[in-house]
């Protein structure tokens, strides 16, 4: 028997293009000359990796119980559930199962239902009619209740707390669980920000100076804040609010505000002046209350409460909040018409079926609101689909200077496509692709509805093309454009309308980058849709149980609204360009991590960069400084999270670097090789490259930048690439570093949170817990659960003797001094900060983990001032003589946390610590 001619899957998918780009020759008229033609050869293509479990890709979103009866759900429009099935359980291999859903509306077909399993088959996409097994959740061998009880012992509590009673079902505790999700990625950012402001500040000789932003508090006004003694507070009230606005001035003096974008305005009028810092003031004091609330439990009181506070406090917050949105509208729509308007007329002459004002929405839409990312499908690539397989003239040289222009156009075209004229395609689309398993399987689907759009849109592409003239195009621009500017105020008013929730998320991300905004927001918007579905189910008449929220919680209720709020809020929001004022200040932070003493003159700076000179072509150097390294928002993550003399210091630690570099992909690494190295062999190893690469960051120096020419030619330009190059490594391997060490520092910000969170709620049940004080022992909690034993509600120390003796050895070996400091080093981003002091003293770096443990242990150890000596002097000499982290160290410091077991293990160990979380350069 002939052997198969197996093709590898890059050749198949090469072949399988090819194969479609034929087809595409005979569509076109003017198509480019035809192709070889596929191998005739019996293809066999590899098992694609799946990519998400069989239950979802076949439609099934969850299995809801209410005592003794399952609510079986389906995956509808975007993140909607539609109820499929109701099924009630008459004994152990008795089910009645009634179908809640039409015809027309079910996705999944209900099979057979015993005590373990649950069989069904999608009615959709690639796994239709194909079975599938899922467990039936209502099966818990040895316990009496239908529903499972959390290991922790606290879904009670937590169902008291959110609303008001409890419940025999898991409907309710899943609403909660998306709640707490939304603290824990609140508690994780408000940290970094308030670590970043006080970053702000500058070196000091001592890196333990008080954190000013937890003194501040939305509860006082800014008349308070600037007059204390005015007020009715406590002596020791107004000292640290005395403190505090000290330090507050200081901040603003140092210009690095201007790092968020925040525009000291430049006037004599103290009215405009005094406006602006109110505004900052307010904008700290949220974040630290925000702070205050998702670190401590503050549920009780609805002035404190993260959910609630923003609505009770003085109005002069919210009148900020107000100013900040609208500032934020008004900017969009002073400058939409002019920067769209040549758009705008090709639209209005080649969509003659629509009306001017119709048109100006749905581009208002499509390019502020950016509707067109909540179509739950890419525009982008579908149509990249199109053009790569069809539309070869379009990737014509001639269409380089507008090919952005041109692309724009097309996506709106296809945007309005889906969102006015075939509703009904684009859910059938998103369903489709939700019923894909692979990557493979969401491409063919993708290429499938491409084929389908170019017969539709071939000509309307080929108009666009057409009125692609470099000529046109500058006399549309020059143009004045009539329209009626009510149309963008009412676009104005309708999404600047939001609750002051979110406008307060969105004052959040002025102090973070691109991608934290992205992160924070795409998380904010699944929980509150989850939450919102959840509601929905409850209230339905299928379901019909009790969903009313207690007072802390009444947000919720208005799920629907927020998600559709938080969508705006993360379209408007972006990573704001560093402010004007601040220019100086970069400068001196630029030079710095590039080399220069931090205690340059002011008047130096401007010297060496010709600041207050004129003339043409003198400025080379500071528009090099500008686009290179000022512009990069990794130079101002690491100015933000960092200080640059010490980053200087840093990037001499070869090994350091090297380990960074290793997590880097070769083929960039060959890139960077190429683009860094003078005089580079290309036929050099990988990890020779590295080793060239690492030399060259450690031996970085201003001296090697401030001869090149900005308008460079021949040689002079080349040289000027390769330093662009090597500012580019730097700051990017350095990023790497900060940015993972950060991102390891918020598993433990979680912890913390979860751990102050849940700390609350066992007072509510364990009497030996109700005189206790947190802050004394954080210890206090896991030790009391591991001494109540049988006893305890939680049912990882109950059930497992091995693992609770183990904490409690942990908790011996620790001690309340040490996790106290533990929790403030973890809370205040001291690794970070403290990096440059211990790094060099690390024998082997090779992972994230072992860097943090190791600079947080030297830090704790250096800091111990205790009577419990023997411990921390063994301690100490391991990490000296070992030159790495100790783990039983680790362990103990984490043993506040062992009392969720899985979290204190996965926190503790390193070959459980989730490594996909760091950061590579891609």
């Amino acid at each position: 028997m002939a052997k198969k001619n197996k093709m590898k899957p890059r050749e198949l998918r090469e072949a399988q293009k090819k194969a479609r780009q034929l087809k595409a020759a005979e569509i076109n008229n003017n198509a480019a000359p035809a192709i070889a033609a596929m191998p005739a050869a019996e293809v066999i293509a590899p098992a694609a990796e799946k990519k998400k479990s069989s239950v979802k890709a076949a439609g099934m979103k969850s299995i809801l119980v209410s005592e003794n009866k399952m609510y079986i759900t389906s995956f509808g429009k975007g993140n909607s559930a539609v109820l499929e099935y109701e099924v009630d359980k008459v004994d152990n291999n008795n089910y009645n199962k009634t179908q809640l859903s039409s015809k027309d509306n079910s996705n999944i077909e209900l099979g057979d239902v015993n005590e373990v399993n649950i069989t069904f088959s999608s009615k959709r996409g690639n796994e239709s009619g194909v079975e599938i097994n899922t467990s039936n959740p209502t099966h818990r061998s040895g316990e009496s209740s239908p529903v499972r009880w959390d290991m922790l012992g606290l879904k009670s509590e937590l169902e008291k707390r959110f609303f008001g009673k409890t419940f025999d079902d898991n409907i309710h505790i899943q609403l909660i669980y998306n709640i707490l999700d939304i603290e824990k990625i609140l508690a994780v950012y408000v940290t970094n920000i308030v670590y970043a402001l006080n970053n702000m500040l500058g070196i000091k000789k001592s890196e333990s100076y008080d954190d000013f932003m937890g003194y501040l508090s939305a509860r006082n006004t800014y008349e308070v804040f600037t007059h204390p003694d005015k007020s009715n507070l406590s002596d020791k009230a107004k000292g640290n609010i005395k403190k505090s606005f000290s330090t507050f001035n200081d901040l603003l003096k140092t210009k690095r505000l201007g790092y968020f974008g925040l525009e000291e305005p430049k006037t004599k009028d103290t009215r405009v002046s005094q406006a602006y810092k109110k505004r900052v003031y307010h904008m700290l004091a949220i974040v630290g209350q925000i702070r205050q609330s998702v670190f401590h439990d503050k549920s009780s009181k609805l002035d404190e409460d993260l959910y609630s506070f923003i609505d009770i406090i003085d109005s002069e917050y919210r009148e900020t909040l107000d100013y900040l949105v609208d500032e934020r509208f008004d900017s969009i729509n002073k400058g939409f018409i002019q920067g769209n308007k040549v758009n705008i007329s090709l639209l209005i002459d080649m969509m003659k079926g629509y009306e001017t004002d119709d048109i100006i929405r749905l581009y208002y839409d499509f390019i502020v609101l950016k509707s067109q990312k909540n179509l739950g499908f890419s525009i982008k690539k579908l149509r990249e689909k199109m053009l790569d397989e069809y539309g070869f003239r379009f990737k014509d040289k001639q269409y380089d200077s507008v090919r952005s222009k041109m692309y724009k156009l097309m996506d709106f075209l296809l945007f309005c496509n889906y969102y006015r004229n075939d509703v009904v395609a684009g859910e059938a689309l998103v369903r489709k692709l939700r019923f894909s398993m692979t990557d493979d399987e969401k491409e063919g689907t993708y290429a499938d509805e491409a084929e389908k759009l170019w017969g539709k849109f071939r000509n309307d592409f080929e108009n666009i093309a057409d009125h692609m003239n470099g000529d046109a195009i500058k006399e549309l621009g020059k143009a004045d454009m009539d329209f009626d500017e009510k149309i963008l105020d009412s676009e104005k008013k309708n999404a600047s309308d939001l609750l002051y929730f979110s406008k307060m998320i969105y004052m959040l991300t002025y102090f973070l980058d691109g991608k934290e905004i992205n992160d924070l927001l795409t998380t904010l918007i699944s929980k509150f849709d989850n939450i919102k579905e959840f509601l929905k189910i409850m209230k339905s008449s299928a379901v019909d149980v009790e969903c009313e929220l207690t007072a802390g919680y009444k947000l919720f209720n208005d799920s629907q609204r927020i998600t559709n709020e938080l969508f705006i809020v993360k379209n408007i929001a972006s990573m704001r360009k560093p402010a004007a004022s601040a220019k100086l200040t970069m400068f001196r932070d630029a030079l710095t991590i590039l080399g220069i003493d931090d205690n340059i003159t002011d008047d130096r700076i401007s010297e060496i960069l010709k600041l207050k000179e004129k003339g043409k072509g003198i400025h080379g150097l500071r528009n090099f400084i500008t686009n290179n390294v000022i512009e990069s928002s990794r130079f101002v993550y690491l100015i933000k999270y960092a200080n640059a003399q010490k980053i200087r210091e840093v990037a001499k630690n070869e090994k350091v670097v090297m380990f960074v570099l290793g997590g880097i992909p070769d083929t960039q690494i060959e890139r960077y090789y190429k683009s860094c190295v003078e005089f580079p062999d290309m036929n050099s190893s990988l990890e020779a490259k590295r080793s060239e690469l690492a030399r060259m960051i450690k031996n970085i120096s201003f001296d090697d930048f401030k001869n090149v020419k900005q308008q460079a030619k021949g040689r002079e330009n080349v040289a000027k690439e390769r330093a662009k190059a090597v500012i580019g490594l730097y700051l990017t391997v350095m990023y790497l570093l900060v940015k993972n060490l950060v991102n390891v520092n918020a598993r433990y910000v979680i912890a913390i949170h979860c751990l102050e969170r849940d700390f609350g709620l066992y007072k509510e049940i364990i009497p030996e817990l109700a005189s206790k004080n947190l802050k004394n022992d954080y210890r206090i909690l896991s030790q009391t659960l591991c001494e109540l034993c049988d006893k305890s509600p939680n049912l990882f120390l109950k059930k497992n003797e091995r693992l609770r003796k183990c904490v409690e050895v942990d908790i011996y070996n620790a001690d309340s001094s040490m996790t106290r400091k533990y929790r403030n080093c973890i809370a205040h981003l001291t690794v970070v900060r403290e990096l440059k002091e211990y790094i060099g003293d690390i024998r082997t770096v090779d992972s994230y983990f072992s860097i943090y443990h190791y600079v947080m242990q030297r830090c704790i150890t250096k800091r111990e001032d205790d009577t419990k000596q023997e411990e921390k002097i063994k301690y100490e000499d391991d990490l000296l003589k070992n030159h790495g982290y100790t783990k039983d160290f680790v362990k103990a410091l984490n043993s506040p946390f062992g009392y969720n077991i899985p979290r204190f293990k996965n926190l503790s160990i390193e070959q459980l610590f989730d490594r996909n979380e760091y950061l590579t350069e891609k």
